[in-house]
């Protein structure tokens, strides 16, 4: 049995339009000299990746990104806090814990409370992708990660909220995510090496770190509802959110072994549980008739899938996911999430592979086959959209896992250098106006088909700092990073996709009006 936590009175309306950013990747200030120094800091100094530098910004111009929504009728907006900051050292070098910088976690909870002042509802993000250079680089495989996560858990959402009440007599944060995309985190350093490890590669190693990562959300998921509890505050909704993947063991099994105490499944009942719902997701795919481009790529990647769906049961070994169990089986509630967070942009292994092409690589390849690798793999302007993908997605996971949904991201990349020496279009023509008025349809679909929805962020608000390069574009605001980093509301194409947005959001509060009216 489902516990009431998930149902449809545990998310607030009206639905949540907003955007979606995180901290390393849009504030700045991280990695260079007498700066907090993060997980990215040696790749950043050994030039394997783009310096961060400046980023976007967002430290200093919060308040304009802010206002700047309002005026656009958004009502939410995603950020994230940065470990680094929070508890930082201006070392590289792993060292024990220093103490919680105090002055950062006030700077935080200013920019909620003027997040708040614009009328728009924070959802804030724990950990994206990055972590403090005190823990070293692989910090995910050591088990003791965990207690340092929680700890800082612990004493950010306190101090936060404490100063939103009682400073600024605001409510304290009521939407979180803890980590984000783990299944990305994961695979892109264990995997691919795509981020930062400084360890030999293999599906090991990828259990390893989803034990940790997974325990470390169980335990900050119960973290933050004993703090709210012990403090008489509004019980606050608490999940992670994953990277949408029609590969089963890619996305969906995270959600399902989150979900065993509330099914009222054993750990020794996991493995053939798992491999039951991998089956009913392959099921429910073949079904959906979904509007696939059949091209040589297309044949290549569904060859993969199949590869990749009997590698994941094969690999699946409960006793590798042994603290997660302990933290699963110890947690003081049933439910370890209180909705459903999914990050949307292409889902389909099948589309992993294109023709080959070696004019667009943005690292350095550490090896013939990994020049090979990349030739021949998609890159994120090669993402392709199929909006009616979203619509499957929620609606399959809602019913499946009982669970309102938030699009905690959704969006598409276009390819403009730094430097402006390359700006070009996507190979489908697509732009990003077009790209939000196909997806935002879906999303209005899913609302008159009543699917429980919370929201939808879009990614992002302005071009930004993509783990590694600034070259692929997501912004709703462009931005020139060659002379400085003002938002304009152009893209290179000549698209004006924040236009759009609004014109969208707008559209969708006067239907609300309309059928209000009506009654």
């Amino acid at each position: 049995m489902q516990t009431d936590i998930h149902s449809s009175s545990s998310w607030t309306k009206p639905f949540l339009w907003g955007v979606a950013t995180s901290g390393y990747q849009s504030e700045g200030g991280f990695n260079a000299p007498d700066r907090p120094q993060n997980n990215w800091s040696l790749s950043e100094k050994r030039g394997s990746v783009m310096s961060t530098g400046a980023a976007t910004e967002f430290w200093t111009r919060y308040e304009e990104d802010f206002r700047t929504c309002q005026q656009m009728g958004l009502n939410s907006f995603r950020l994230g806090l940065e470990w680094a900051r929070i508890q930082p050292t201006f070392r590289i070098h792993r060292t024990s814990p220093p103490e919680f910088d105090r002055l950062a976690l006030d700077a935080y909870a200013d920019r909620l409370a003027t997040c708040r002042h614009y009328e728009l509802e924070p959802i804030v993000t724990l950990h994206h992708f990055t972590h403090p250079a005190w823990l070293g680089v692989d910090a995910w495989l050591e088990e003791t990660t965990i207690d340092y996560f929680v700890d800082y858990v612990r004493v950010s959402v306190t101090h936060i909220n404490r100063r939103l009440t009682e400073h600024y007599h605001l409510a304290p944060i009521h939407w979180f995510i803890t980590i984000n995309e783990p299944n990305i985190l994961v695979s892109n350093t264990y995997l691919s090496s795509q981020f930062p490890t400084e360890t030999t590669l293999g599906i090991g190693k990828v259990f390893q770190a989803y034990n940790h990562l997974l325990a470390a959300h169980v335990r900050a998921y119960n973290c933050i509802h004993d703090i709210y509890q012990a403090e008489g505050w509004t019980t606050p909704q608490v999940s992670l959110n994953t990277y949408c993947s029609d590969l089963y063991w890619s996305e969906k099994v995270i959600w399902d072994l989150l979900s065993l105490p509330q099914r009222s499944i054993k750990p020794a009942q996991a493995r053939e549980y798992v491999h039951q719902q991998a089956k009913q997701l392959e099921t429910a795919l073949r079904s959906t008739s979904l509007p696939f481009r059949h091209d040589i790529p297309y044949q290549i990647g569904r060859i993969a899938h199949s590869a990749t769906n009997s590698l994941g049961y094969r690999s699946f070994k409960v006793e590798q996911l042994d603290v997660f169990f302990q933290a699963l089986n110890t947690s003081p509630r049933s439910t370890v999430f209180d909705f459903l967070a999914i990050d949307y942009y292409d889902p389909f292994i099948a589309h992993i592979f294109r023709l080959p092409s070696f004019s667009d690589f943005e690292f350095k390849s550490k090896s013939i086959r990994a020049w090979l690798m990349s030739g021949i793999t998609s890159k994120w302007w090669d993402w392709r959209s199929l909006p009616e993908g979203l619509h499957f997605f929620c609606q399959y996971y809602s019913h499946d896992l009982n669970a309102p949904i938030l699009i905690a991201e959704n969006g598409m990349a276009l390819r403009r250098k730094p430097d402006n020496s390359i700006a070009t279009r996507r190979s489908d023509q697509l732009r990003r106006s077009t790209f939000l008025e196909l997806h935002i349809q879906q999303v209005k679909r899913l609302l008159a088909e009543q699917v429980p929805m919370i929201g939808y962020m879009h990614w992002s608000l302005t071009d930004n700092y993509e783990w590694g390069s600034y070259t692929p574009r997501f912004g709703l605001f462009s931005i020139d990073y060659a002379v400085g980093t003002d938002r304009s509301v152009e893209d290179h194409l000549g698209d004006r996709p924040t236009e759009t947005y609004a014109r969208l959001v707008q559209d969708y509060k006067q239907s609300l009006g309309e059928i209000g009216s009506m009654k």
